[in-house]
């Protein structure tokens, strides 16, 4: 079976469908793929199917948000839309820096329709108290929910059950991309005079990785986000129902390794999106109480993230011993913690504790929910970010018709959450591919 088009994007997610719409308004004939179902606006998200995508690990358990369906990990996104600051691009050394990228926020914030929420009143004095900085939940909507990639016209035209599982190609550019059709059980063979990765560090390293190519170290570099997350357990009811789905939402940045003053004996920063105080029923943990206290409660998530770097013990390749459902090689995961990430951990905690120490009424409890040492956040990056892969636009320099336009490229996930980076470096990238096959 033959298909041949301007450029095939892999991978229906956010990045891919921002990347798909991109190219079809500059006027090019674009494919997006994707190796999970579409399902309509609202349908739950299914379970990723863990014989067609396990992998394996080198050190301990290791997990991640999955999603195997067009519009990708934004099913799971609670929408939280922030910039990275200047310093964190810097200090990171990111292809691109705040004046490059900034028109690309803009550009995506006005497609998407990010707006700023109200100030919650109480995080923000809280915040005060310890030095910090706190800012309303800015978030894409579509009238009274959070914007995600199913929204995007390109969803509706993705071909589902398409999973990419390698480049043919000869003397420096890929002639067309390997699929098996789900639907049929057989492989394609989809043409195009351009490629764009957007299926994930994990996954587009492993389609690089079984493409034969002449370098070796794709996915190094592998990255994550550290997380420490809290319930904080008030006895007092929570408001009733906002208006916004923004409201009672609030980022908090510390500003750690701002200045001379703030510095701490590891790299990076962190933030700490506080979400509540909401009724227990919307987290699911009514059981946390007896049952006749449940409206007399309310809870506030605190989830602290933490900008990690790379290390020679963290990277991705493929384990040739242990094959999937598809008869693929699965991804094995290795990822160890430094001193440093240690350091980090437990300053993420004791800012927690501090924030909630300012926040809570009374009578309240802090309950840990997530461990910063637990691998596997769910923003993996950084599986392609090494110089020599890619280039600063994007394009993979050992094949030239091809760009990568998800994390892999983002040597590490920023010091607070990364999708609108990720989107406006999709669009920057999507810009570069249709000027380069103009």
């Amino acid at each position: 079976m033959r298909e041949h088009w301007d450029v095939i994007v892999v991978g229906a997610g956010p990045t891919g469908c921002v990347v798909a719409d991109a190219l079809v308004e500059a006027g090019r004939r674009a494919r997006l793929i994707d190796a999970g179902p579409r399902s309509a606006v609202g349908h739950p998200v299914d379970e990723v199917d863990r014989r067609a995508w396990g992998f394996t690990t080198t050190d301990g358990s290791f997990d991640w948000y999955r999603v195997r369906a067009v519009g990708g990990r934004s099913l799971l996104w609670g929408g939280w839309s922030y910039r990275l600051p200047a310093r964190v691009l810097a200090r990171a050394d990111f292809p691109f820096g705040a004046a490059t990228i900034a028109p690309w926020y803009r550009r995506v914030e006005r497609a998407l329709g990010v707006v700023r929420g109200p100030l919650d009143a109480r995080t923000a004095r809280a915040a005060s108290r310890l030095e910090a900085r706190a800012y309303a939940k800015r978030a894409p909507l579509v009238g009274d929910r959070i914007w995600t990639a199913r929204d995007a016209p390109a969803a509706k035209r993705a071909r589902p059950h398409t999973v990419a599982l390698r480049f043919e190609h000869a003397r420096g550019e890929a002639s067309a991309l390997v699929c098996l059709d789900l639907a049929t059980e057989r492989e394609v063979r989809l043409a195009a005079d351009a490629f764009v990765l957007a299926a994930s560090p994990i996954e587009s390293a492993r389609i690089l990785l079984e493409s034969e190519l002449p370098r070796a170290s794709y996915g190094r570099g592998l990255v994550d986000h550290q997380v420490a997350s809290y319930v904080l357990l008030e006895p007092r009811p929570a408001p009733q129902r906002p208006e916004s789905p923004l409201a009672h939402a609030t980022l908090v940045d510390p500003r750690v390794n701002f200045d001379a003053p703030s510095r701490r004996p590891y790299r990076g920063g962190f933030t700490i999106e506080v979400s509540g105080p909401v009724p227990l029923e919307a987290l699911g943990i009514e059981r946390m109480v007896p049952s006749d206290e449940v409206d007399a409660h309310s809870a506030t998530m605190l989830h602290a993230i933490g900008e990690v770097f790379p290390s020679r013990g963290r990277f991705v390749d493929l384990d040739d011993a242990t094959r999937d459902a598809y008869g693929r090689r699965v991804p094995r995961i290795h990822f160890a913690w430094t001193k440093e990430d240690e350091r980090r951990a437990k300053d993420l905690k004791r800012a927690c504790l501090a924030l909630a120490a300012e926040l809570a009424a009374p009578g309240s409890k802090l309950v840990p929910f997530v461990d910063p040492m637990n691998k596997g956040a769910g923003h993996e990056a950084g599986t392609l970010a090494r110089g020599e892969l890619v280039d600063a636009r994007g394009r993979l320099r050992a094949l030239g018709n091809v760009w990568v336009a998800d994390a892999s490229a983002m040597p590490t996930a920023g010091d607070r959450h990364p999708t609108l980076t990720l989107l406006a470096n999709a669009a920057r990238v999507a810009d570069a591919v249709a000027r380069a096959r103009g």
